[in-house]
């Protein structure tokens, strides 16, 4: 295997995870409520339950399965450290260093953003629901977006403890 930079390592981890969420989510939304036909803005089966309890469960789980990929390819040279480590690091450094915890903080803060920005432009817009296909579209967007940045996140803050070690 070719060691990869650091900057192509951690983009092409970023579309792998968003890839797979992008599928994953909008599928797993349709199994769980086949006969839905309208998400409302709040409430039970709500577009922002459901949007804060992906957040925070897509975070956990990117954490676990990146962390472990960090490691991995760590020992195994699959990333070439030659270009140095980000400078993003710098914050992301103060988060916690255990793969659960770091997911849980990192999904927990989406959650609460994702949430009051849904809220906020929703109640601007005059928005209470929508169809169900726009919301699975949506996931598909949202969640492969968040994918992506988790998993950015989780490489940057977890790299330099598996070079550590």
């Amino acid at each position: 295997m070719t060691p990869q930079s650091v900057n192509t390592y951690i983009r092409t981890q970023g579309i792998i995870a968003a890839v797979v969420n992008m599928a994953l989510n909008p599928l797993l939304a349709w199994l769980v409520n086949p006969r839905m036909k309208y998400m409302t803005l709040a409430g039970d089966h709500s577009i922002i339950i459901d949007a804060a309890v992906t957040s925070v469960v897509l975070s956990l789980l990117v954490s676990l399965f990146v962390t472990a990929a960090v490691r991995r390819d760590t020992k195994t040279g699959g990333i070439d450290f030659a270009g140095g480590l980000s400078e993003e690091g710098r914050l992301l450094s103060r988060l916690p260093r255990r793969a659960w915890a770091l997911g849980l903080v990192l999904g927990s803060g989406v959650a609460l953003v994702l949430v009051v920005l849904i809220f906020t432009l929703s109640r601007l817009l005059g928005v209470q629901g929508v169809t169900f296909v726009r919301y699975v579209m949506f996931k598909a967007a949202y969640t492969g977006l968040l994918g992506y940045v988790v998993t950015r996140w989780v490489v940057i803050r977890q790299l330099p403890l598996a070079v550590r070690k």
